[in-house]
């Protein structure tokens, strides 16, 4: 276990002790087997040491009572947020799309429309 651990510093070490100490209270034992910490050690190889750190202060800080299954969706997020992923969807903001005209709030007037008038023709089939 100690290869998986080679390639963050004696800091980082510590916040993954904290790390530990924190997730072990989830559980009814009060303790986290060594094989699920080679596991997430092992998935945290797909990620910069830095986002992992920085996922297990989050978790830390902002959410102790939840499962480690909760930091891989904030190491995720986090590559997302720096541009390290590869599949993520770029974001579009409303301020956006009202500069470009496109808001589709049209669509939903028109649809609206159209489900109003098929009650209507449904209304008289009755």
């Amino acid at each position: 276990m100690t290869d998986a651990l080679e390639r963050y510093t004696p800091a980082q070490h510590q916040v993954i002790e904290a790390y530990w100490e924190t997730i072990r209270f989830t559980r009814s034992t009060g303790k986290v087997s060594d094989g699920v910490k080679q596991r997430e050690y092992e998935y945290w190889t797909k990620f910069e040491p830095e986002i992992v750190i920085e996922a297990l202060g989050i978790h830390i800080e902002g959410y102790p009572t939840h499962r480690e299954d909760y930091t891989r969706g904030i190491m995720r997020n986090r590559k997302r947020m720096k541009g390290g992923a590869t599949h993520a969807k770029p974001e579009r903001s409303h301020a956006v799309a009202a500069q470009t005209g496109k808001s589709g709030q049209g669509q939903g007037q028109k649809r609206d429309a159209n489900a109003e008038e098929a009650f209507r023709r449904r209304l008289v089939g009755l």
